[in-house]
């Protein structure tokens, strides 16, 4: 029997759909031979698999195809939530020689132990098409919009291209900008393809989730839509990212008035920023703080409050200070917020503007 044969018949048993050289697992095309192809090319013989809680599927599936190309497959339990997370530290404790990460593109350019990016892209822009129908009247009265995707849609860029076409508007995306790699893709934290579009653009559409569009409205005063193909809703983000911004700014005071504070500094090598957490260490000691540097690997809200700590400078991923605030009753602030705390930089002159994610400040 043929190699080729041999994987359909494989796929077959295990429930996979083959799409060329990879397989549709869960409406996820998984390069399933790709990766069996770097195992063998590595001689990988243990390996740690990372997945977000929605690939958790696809990680079962995938781990089922390639255990027999390895001694030893371990399944992280920590966080997946960007390319910047991997788990280094985990898959060195435990001797792995490699990390497969599911969902995320390449971040890193060079990863301190072989990675092997597993994107699982969706092959069906239906659901976007579909939600883009049910918007379109919202869409249509716009001349110009900046449109960005998330990795998981990124196939999806022509057709929603050609869809707002037959309404009228142009859509201009971004090329790719380092640690983004691809045409108008966007991460939580990085919209720099988009921003650049500023003066070109009425408003943004982000396709992936609200998660996503949230990031860009934080960074500009044009209007910033999200599509979440999955639930078939568009968003306009304007009322709420007025709202954060409030919420915000009081943090911001609740931090002027901590005596104590942590400057957060993540072990995780897409976010470990030393260097700039030892700087703003020494601003906030002359503004009179007793700051300290923090060390952690997965910034988790109960390990903060249980500190000691009055407030903290958050200089991990910046959506921490936004998603995970509310679940803290103690500032989390971004580098520019604590800034401000302290007088060396304008709220005026940072929120809705792409220097409020800056992290090396």
């Amino acid at each position: 029997m043929t190699s080729s044969r041999r994987a359909k018949v494989l796929s077959w048993l295990l429930g996979l759909d083959l799409i060329g050289e990879s397989v549709l697992i869960e409406g996820y095309e998984v390069d399933v031979e790709g990766v069996k192809k770097w195992i063998r090319e590595n001689e990988v013989k243990r390996v740690l698999v990372q997945a977000p809680p929605g690939l958790r599927g696809v990680r079962r599936k995938l781990i089922d195809e390639i255990s027999g190309e390895l001694d030893m497959v371990f399944v992280h339990g920590g966080g997946c939530w960007g390319g910047c997370d991997l788990a280094v530290a985990h898959a060195k404790a435990v001797g792995a020689d490699a990390i497969i990460h599911l969902g995320h593109a390449r971040f890193l350019e060079k990863s301190p132990i072989p990675t092997f990016y597993l994107e699982c892209r969706k092959t069906d822009p239906a659901p976007i098409l579909a939600a883009l129908e049910k918007s379109a009247k919202i869409l249509q009265g716009h001349h110009k919009i900046g449109v960005g995707v998330t990795i998981q849609w990124q196939d999806s860029l022509s057709p929603v291209r050609k869809k707002l076409e037959e309404y009228g508007v142009e859509a201009l995306t971004g090329p790719p900008i380092p640690p983004l790699r691809y045409e108008s893709q966007v991460l939580g934290c990085g919209y720099e393809p988009l921003l650049r579009l500023s003066e070109e653009v009425e408003c943004y559409l982000i396709v992936g989730s609200k998660f996503h569009g949230l990031g860009l409205a934080l960074q500009t005063e044009k209007t910033v839509y999200s599509l979440d193909p999955e639930l078939q809703r568009l968003d306009d983000l304007s009322a709420e990212v007025e709202k954060l911004l409030r919420s915000r700014y009081g943090y911001i005071e609740m931090f002027r008035r901590a005596d104590e504070v942590g400057v957060v500094v993540s072990v995780k090598p897409g976010q470990y920023r030393m260097g700039a957490a030892v700087k703003l260490r020494e601003t906030l000691r002359k503004a009179g703080k007793r700051a300290e540097i923090l060390i952690m690997d997965d910034v988790e809200v109960n390990l903060l409050r249980d500190s000691g700590f009055e407030g903290f400078v958050n200089m991990a991923c910046p959506r921490l200070s936004i998603e995970d605030q509310q679940a803290l009753d103690k500032p989390l602030l971004l580098p520019m917020e604590a800034l401000i705390a302290v007088g060396a930089a304008e709220w005026g002159e940072v929120i809705r503007t792409p220097r409020y994610f800056l992290m090396e400040v």
